[in-house]
C-alpha cells in the first residue's frame, strides 16, 4: 500500500466510521473561515513519500497538523501518529516559532486546564535530526519550542506504514478522535466550556426516550398553542432524545423544545436538568429526569446540520412506522419535521434508572418548555433522592373517573376504564375487613419513592399487603409488568413490613403461565399471590396459583 492509497483508506474509513476527526475539514471552515476546502482529512498535497515518509492533514503546514509519519527508532522503522508541531521554515511559515507561538501558549494553557485529555499518549521530539525519548505530555517550553524542531503528541505502532493493517488504522483513527478536542483548544481556539446551567422540560416517556411511548391525543388540539405537543399528535420530537442510531462522530444528536428559547447567542449549556410532568391517576406529577452536560446548541451550526440531516432523512420512514405502532398522528411529523437542535456525548449524560419524583415542585410557577437559569445548589430546584425509610401508610382514596376519551388516529373511540372497574370492584371485595372509613385502606394515593400503588392495605404492626392492577389480554404480560412495579415498592416500604404482593389482572392463567407464577412464588422473598377479576361472576375475584 503507498502512502497515498493509505491516507485515503484513512479518509474513507474516518467517514464511514463516523468518527469524530471526519469532521476537521468542516471544523476548519467553520472557526478559520477557510471558505473552499476539501472534504478529506488528507489530500495530495500533503503527502511525502521520499527519504522522509509522512502526511498530515490538508492545511496542516501552518498550525498544529495531524500527522502520520515513519521514523527510526532502536534501529527499526516504526510508525508515528499524533498532534504535531513542525518548527521548520517553509515558504509559508518563515518564521515558524514566531508565528506558530499563540498555538504553543494555548496548547501550555490546555494541559493546565484539561489534562485528562492528554493522559494515554506520549510526547516527544526530534532537533537536528536526533530524537528525545518518550515523555508525559508536558509544556512547551525550554527545549521543546525551538527552531527546526518537530514536536510530536501521540503514539507509536511497531510497523513500517506499508505494513500497517485495518486494525492499526483504527487505532490511530480512535486517537485522532481523542486527540480532536486538543486540536479545538489550541487551534480553532473554540469558546471556553460553557457555565450557564438550566432546567427544562422534557416531553414524558417510558422508553428511556429512544422511542416515543403512547400519549393521549385528540385531534381537535391540534394547531392549539396551550395544548402540548404531544397531546395534539400523539407524540413527542424529543422522545428520540436517546436513540442511537442518532449518534454520529461521538455526538448525540436530538430535539429539546426547552432550549429552543435560550437566549440569543447562547450556544452551549454546562448543565441542562430535565423534568417530566407524568398523569398519574387524577394528579399531574413532576419527576427529575437527569442531567446532561456540555450540551451544545445546534440550531443554527450549518456544519453539526450537515452531518446529522443525512441521517435524520436515512430514518425518516422508521420514525414514522414508530408513530403509527403508538397509534400517533403522523401529521405531526409531516407538518413538523424532525430537526436536531442540540447534541451532546453519552458520557455526559447522567439520567438516572428511576425518575425522582419531585413533590414540592411548582408547576404553575414554571411555564411549560422554557429554559430557567439557576446557580448555587442543585438542591435548590430539585430534591435529589427521596429518605429510604420516609414511606408511611396513608388512608384515603383518590378521585376516579371512569370513563375517558382516546384519539385512534382519525377514529375516535371510547374506551371503558377498565383500571378504575376493578379498582372500585376490589374496594368492595376487601369490605368489611378493610376500608377508608377504618383508616387501613388507601386507593391510589400510597407512594412507594414518590410512586402511586393501586391499593394496599394495613395489617395490625405495620404489615402490608399491595395490590397492582394489570388490564392487558395476557395473563404473563399482566404478572411480568405488575412484578416490577410491586418489588419496586416492596424495596421503598420503610419500616412497613410487606406482607403479600398481589397482581389484579382481568385475564384467567392457563397452565403455562401459572407456571410461571409458580416459579415466581418459589423464587421471591415475598409472598406472592393472583387474582382474576369477572364481573360477570360471583365472587368477582378467583385466586389462582
Amino acid at each position: 500500500m503507498t502512502l497515498a492509497q493509505l491516507a485515503d483508506t484513512l479518509n474513507r474509513k474516518a467517514r464511514s466510521g463516523n468518527h469524530a476527526i471526519a469532521r476537521l475539514p468542516e471544523l476548519r471552515k467553520q472557526y478559520l473561515h477557510k471558505k473552499q476546502l476539501p472534504a478529506d482529512l488528507f489530500t495530495r498535497t500533503t503527502i511525502f513519500d521520499k527519504d522522509d515518509k509522512y502526511f498530515f492533514h490538508h492545511g496542516g503546514r501552518d498550525e498544529m497538523q495531524f500527522n502520520v509519519g515513519e521514523e527510526w527508532v532502536n534501529n527499526r522503522i516504526v510508525t508515528r501518529y499524533g498532534l504535531c508541531f513542525s518548527l521548520e521554515p517553509s515558504r509559508s511559515l518563515t518564521n515558524p516559532v514566531h508565528d506558530l507561538k499563540p498555538f504553543q501558549q494555548r496548547f501550555n494553557q490546555c494541559l493546565a486546564v484539561h489534562p485528562a485529555w492528554f493522559k494515554g499518549f506520549k510526547q516527544w521530539y526530534y532537533r537536528h535530526g536526533n530524537r528525545s525519548v518518550n515523555q508525559a505530555a508536558q509544556p512547551l517550553n525550554g527545549d521543546w519550542f525551538l527552531h527546526g524542531n518537530f514536536i510530536c503528541l501521540g503514539g507509536i505502532i511497531n510497523k513500517s506504514l506499508t505494513a500497517l493493517n485495518d486494525q492499526d488504522l483504527q487505532k490511530i483513527l480512535a486517537a485522532f478522535d481523542r486527540l480532536l478536542p486538543i486540536y479545538e483548544y489550541v487551534v480553532l481556539q473554540k469558546k471556553p466550556l460553557p457555565v450557564i446551567r438550566i432546567f427544562t422540560r422534557l416531553t414524558s416517556n417510558e422508553n428511556n426516550w429512544e422511542l416515543p411511548s403512547p400519549h393521549r391525543w385528540k385531534k381537535s388540539n391540534q394547531g392549539k398553542k396551550n395544548i402540548p405537543f404531544e397531546n395534539q399528535y400523539g407524540f413527542g420530537h424529543e422522545e428520540w432524545l436517546l436513540n442511537n442510531r442518532y449518534n454520529v462522530g461521538g455526538y448525540q444528536y436530538g430535539y429539546i423544545r426547552g432550549i429552543q428559547h435560550a437566549k440569543a447567542g447562547t450556544d452551549a449549556f454546562a448543565e441542562v436538568h430535565f423534568y417530566t410532568v407524568r398523569k398519574e391517576k387524577t394528579a399531574n406529577l413532576v419527576y427529575h429526569v437527569g442531567t446532561i452536560r456540555n450540551l451544545e446548541i445546534i440550531k443554527h451550526d450549518p456544519a453539526a446540520q450537515e452531518i446529522i440531516k443525512p441521517v435524520i432523512d436515512r430514518f425518516r420512514a422508521d420514525m414514522i412506522e414508530e408513530i403509527l405502532q403508538i397509534n400517533g398522528d403522523r401529521k405531526g411529523m409531516d407538518d413538523h419535521p424532525f430537526t436536531a437542535v442540540a447534541r451532546f456525548k453519552l458520557q455526559d449524560v447522567d439520567f438516572p434508572d428511576e425518575p425522582v419524583y419531585q413533590p414540592e415542585f411548582d408547576l404553575k410557577t414554571f411555564k411549560r418548555f422554557q429554559p430557567y437559569e439557576f446557580e448555587g445548589d442543585f438542591a435548590d430546584v430539585f430534591e435529589e433522592e427521596l429518605p429510604g425509610d420516609s414511606t408511611e401508610f396513608i388512608a384515603g382514596k383518590a378521585t376516579q373517573t371512569s370513563v375517558y376519551n382516546k384519539k385512534n388516529r382519525d377514529a375516535s373511540i371510547t374506551v371503558e376504564k377498565l383500571h378504575t372497574e376493578i379498582v372500585e370492584c376490589l374496594e368492595q371485595h376487601l369490605l368489611p375487613g378493610y376500608s377508608v372509613s377504618r383508616d387501613n385502606l388507601s386507593i391510589e394515593i400510597m407512594r412507594f419513592h414518590g410512586n402511586i400503588a393501586d391499593v394496599v392495605t394495613l395489617d395490625r404492626k405495620k404489615s402490608i399487603s399491595i395490590y397492582e392492577i394489570k388490564t392487558s389480554a395476557s395473563g404473563r404480560r399482566n404478572i411480568r409488568d405488575a412484578i416490577a412495579q410491586l418489588l419496586d415498592y416492596a424495596a421503598h416500604a420503610g419500616t412497613l413490613k410487606v406482607k403479600i404482593l398481589v397482581v389484579v389482572s382481568p385475564s384467567w392463567l392457563n397452565a403455562l403461565e401459572l407456571a410461571f407464577l409458580k416459579h415466581l412464588q418459589d423464587s421471591l422473598a415475598y409472598k406472592l399471590e393472583y387474582y382474576c377479576y369477572d364481573k360477570n361472576r360471583s365472587p368477582k375475584f378467583i385466586l389462582q396459583g
